[in-house]
């Protein structure tokens, strides 16, 4: 069975990529998928503060080669009966700051080689710097978080541009974080959509929106998973449809987990 990859990025930071990812990871597991969660900000890793988790696995021994990634894995309990793992460097560590074209090819490798996981999903780091941009062209899709904020729109379309001239064929999926409403986020996903028909003859897909939610600072603040701290609140209700979306979309899953 091949491992589905999905790296999520954004042109910029600040859009709350790794909570979409965290979050991802969360409902995915949820719905039965056998999920590995990549925090692949080699500077500024942070999915385990989001997480609430003092582990976060040994991504640094695995790029070292002293490690394989079965080992450098943590679970993360996500529910009752349900959990995923998580591949990380220490928090805040800016261990793999500088890591070498060796090391992220060697990162992608272990990833497209990953065993037993139906998905494995990959937090990028934010901006478009090579080994970003490596990373993204090598996933079987790419999610690319913006927010309302015109410079986000700007970054976004760089980053789809840069997407394309490495792939020659593929678009993210774009994913509007932080809209007032459903009428915000449908407009400024059509503006990154015009924009690329305009100057690049192909557009990204809308894959939804995740509205302006005081829960999620409030998760955030707390240093654990929205979808369990406020399973209810409007954010969640948002990242379990585009999970269900993701989930429907034809990646092979194992009969674990709740449904």
């Amino acid at each position: 069975m091949t491992t589905h990859i999905t790296a999520i990025g954004s042109g910029k930071g600040g859009t709350g990529k790794t909570l979409i990812s965290v979050s991802l990871a969360y409902a995915l597991a949820h719905q039965g998928e056998r999920v590995l969660l990549c925090d692949a900000d080699l500077g500024l890793a942070n999915a385990a503060v989001h997480l609430g988790v003092g582990e976060t696995g040994d991504l640094a021994g695995l790029l070292a080669g002293t490690r394989t990634l079965k080992d450098a894995v943590v679970r993360v309990a996500s529910g009752p009966r349900a959990s995923f793992d998580l591949l990380a460097a220490p928090s805040g560590s800016g261990a793999l700051a500088n890591a070498s074209e060796a090391q992220i090819q060697k990162l992608i490798a272990a990833l497209e080689s990953a065993q037993g996981y139906d998905r494995v999903l990959v937090d990028l780091g934010a901006g478009v710097d090579n080994s970003v941009m490596t990373v993204a062209a090598r996933a079987d899709e790419t999610l690319l978080v913006l927010t309302p904020d015109p410079a986000s729109l700007t970054d976004a379309y760089a980053f789809a541009k840069l997407l394309l001239r490495r792939t020659t064929t593929r678009m993210p999926q774009a994913l509007v974080n932080m809209a007032l409403n459903a009428t915000e986020g449908r407009r400024v996903a059509d503006a990154l959509i015009g924009s690329a028909n305009a100057f690049l003859k192909a557009a990204p897909d809308y894959l939804g929106y995740v509205p302006f939610d005081a829960r999620v600072p409030e998760a955030v603040r707390r240093q654990g998973p929205l979808l369990s701290l406020f399973p209810q609140s409007p954010a969640s209700a948002a990242i379990e449809g585009i999970a269900r979306k993701l989930h429907g979309a034809g990646t092979p899953v194992a009969a674990v987990g709740l449904r």
